[in-house]
């Protein structure tokens, strides 16, 4: 059974630079295998109406990009590619953010992306971790929980497995959260961590942010990012849920 959700994997030619938990277990300057295996190993990828990778590649790179092409061709994931000498966030904040932000419009604007109305946003360099749920039941949850909550932008699936925030949450069921306006000293946020949205908010919200691109050189991406949803999409302070993270979290291995 397919669910009205997407697949798509954000992921670059750029060697990762091992800020996330990028154990001795499965070390290297590429994830996107791990991420994508992990993902697949845990749910049927058929469960995707679409599946989409958009790769980021850099010249002198050209090698790592085929070799990302061949593996998303055997396992059935599209790629549309956008090639420009982008630098890492460490290096320049304004470059990394601004093309991400570009990448970001132009996958949520493939049109067959756009007939799907929710997205799983997944960065090449994320595990889910699972305790006492399946991954399917985990988005089918997550769904309903959006179908029955229009006010609310998405459900995150947390970095991390301990639930430090439980104070600052509010909880909408058995295993969402929402959170609460003293969420983080910026009020509620949104992130890119892994988190299942609807399709057409994202295309709107970064059809807006094509035209605030500057700003990212003075606000952090992320920020600029929960404004923009919750100033155009919602009338919600309060928009930005989350699966329990005793239940299934995700890790960050770039």
């Amino acid at each position: 059974m397919k669910l009205p959700l997407n697949l798509i994997i954000f992921c670059t030619t750029a060697p990762k630079y091992g800020h996330g938990n990028n154990t001795e277990n499965y070390k290297s300057n590429y994830t996107y295998e791990k991420t994508i295996n992990s993902l697949f190993d845990q749910v049927d990828k058929n469960l995707f109406k679409n599946k989409l990778l958009h790769l980021k590649s850099r010249e002198g790179e050209e090698g790592v990009a085929d070799n990302i092409k061949n593996f998303c061709d055997d396992k059935d994931i599209r790629v549309i590619e956008t090639k420009e000498n982008f630098e890492h966030h460490s290096d320049n904040a304004l470059s990394h953010a601004a093309g991400y932000f570009k990448d970001i419009y132009k996958a949520f604007s493939d049109l067959d992306i756009r007939k799907q109305k929710y997205s799983l946003w997944l960065e090449d360099d994320y595990l889910f971790r699972l305790r006492m749920i399946s991954l399917e039941e985990a988005f089918k949850q997550s769904i309903k929980f959006l179908d029955n909550n229009p006010e609310q932008l998405c459900v995150r699936f947390n970095l991390g497995l301990n639930f430090t925030k439980a104070v600052n949450s509010i909880k909408e069921s058995h295993n969402i959260f929402t959170q609460d306006l003293n969420y983080t000293q910026y009020g509620p946020t949104f992130t890119f961590q892994p988190n299942i949205s609807r399709t057409t908010d994202i295309f709107v919200a970064w059809r807006a942010a094509q035209n605030l691109l500057h700003k990212l050189e003075i606000l952090h991406c992320e920020l600029v990012s929960g404004e923009i949803l919750k100033t155009n999409l919602t009338n919600s302070p309060t928009p930005f849920s989350f699966f329990n993270p005793k239940k299934i979290f995700s890790e960050h291995i770039g």
